[in-house]
């Protein structure tokens, strides 16, 4: 029997997703420029989400997927699938232009979409609270994280990445990505209670 039949379907998509990623660059790396092709292909989507729902001139966003691509094409060799998935050290290197770029400015990143898929996530401990007149609240209590904060989210719901590999993003062990995003769920969840009990409130309380 095959170990990945034992995970869960999803768990089961990345690892597959992962692998045949590994396998075009590493064939890309060999001068397969045809890997390279689709390597991008699939890559592309990912990196450009990343970029489009974070920086607000478009113009901006094409040149930072454009620098990011023209680094993995630089770089091919330097993959260590030892650290995380081709798509996890690629984030790395999209997180870095996207800090880069914004250097010096208070914000690096919106969390409006991050919103609607904490909404759709069922086994989130904010389950039951994104419902229509609660997304609001929500997004005004995420708009007060701090942006390494809101980016850890982002790679979390948003790109389904372990935590290890968004220790890799962050530049943080991975005990340290679990503790905090621990933290700030649960403060979450505290100021979310706090509002509920306030009164003249809507009730949002789980």
């Amino acid at each position: 029997m095959h170990w990945e039949w034992l995970v869960d379907p999803m768990t089961l998509k990345r690892l597959l997703r992962d692998k045949r990623h590994a396998r075009l660059l590493s064939a890309a790396s060999r001068g397969d420029a045809a890997a390279f092709q689709r390597l991008y292909g699939e890559l592309f989507g990912p990196v450009a989400s990343f970029f489009y729902k974070r920086v607000e001139r478009r113009e901006d966003a094409e040149e930072l997927i454009s620098d990011v691509f023209h680094r993995l094409l630089k770089n091919l060799n330097r993959f260590d699938p030892k650290r995380g998935s081709v798509l996890s050290w690629l984030l790395t290197s999209a997180h870095n232009a996207l800090v880069d770029y914004y250097r010096g400015r208070k914000q690096i990143a919106s969390l409006d979409d991050i919103v609607e898929i904490l909404a759709c996530r069922r086994a989130d401990p904010l389950e039951g609270l994104l419902q229509s007149e609660r997304i609001r609240r929500v997004r005004d209590l995420l708009d007060e994280l701090p942006a390494d904060t809101r980016h850890m989210f982002a790679l979390r719901f948003e790109h389904e990445l372990r935590y290890k590999e968004i220790g890799e993003c962050m530049d943080l062990s991975e005990a340290a990505v679990k503790q905090r995003f621990s933290r700030a769920m649960r403060d979450l969840r505290i100021t979310w209670l706090e509002d509920a009990r306030k009164p003249g409130e809507v009730d949002y309380a789980l």
